[in-house]
C-alpha cells in the first residue's frame, strides 16, 4: 500500500482544488492521508478504480455512504462511507493514471 499523495500528487492537487469550489473541504482534506490498497482497471471502459483506506475508518468495513462527483472539473468520481470516510475513487479516461500507478509500483491490478 502507498499514500495516494505519493503515488499521485498532482491528481490529489487537482481534486483539492475542485473540492473546495465544490465546497467538499471535508473530502479534501482526506486526500493526503489515504492510501491505496489496490486498483483495478476496466480497458474497454478507459475506467480507473482506486480502493482505499483511511486512518480515520477504523474497524469494520462501513456501509456505503455517498458519491462526490468532480466530473465537470476532471470526470472524477468519489466514493464515501456511511461516516464520509473516503473509500475510492473512480477515474473516468484513467489510462494515463493506470500508467503513473504502474511505474510506482511492483504490484498489478486486480481485475474486476
Amino acid at each position: 500500500m502507498m499514500l495516494l499523495k505519493e503515488a499521485l500528487p498532482y491528481l490529489v492537487l487537482d481534486l483539492e482544488s475542485a473540492l473546495a469550489h465544490l465546497g467538499r473541504g471535508n473530502v479534501a482534506d482526506q486526500l493526503r492521508e489515504v492510501t491505496i490498497e489496490r486498483w483495478t482497471y476496466d480497458e474497454l471502459s478507459d475506467v480507473a478504480y482506486l480502493h482505499l483506506r483511511s486512518p480515520r475508518a477504523a474497524g469494520a468495513a462501513e456501509t456505503p455512504g455517498e458519491t462526490v462527483s468532480v466530473y465537470d472539473e476532471l470526470g472524477i468520481n468519489l466514493d464515501t462511507d456511511s461516516r464520509g470516510c473516503l473509500t475510492g475513487i473512480e477515474i473516468l479516461g484513467g489510462k494515463a493514471v493506470v500508467a503513473q500507478l504502474e511505474r510506482g509500483t511492483a504490484t498489478s491490478p486486480r481485475s474486476p
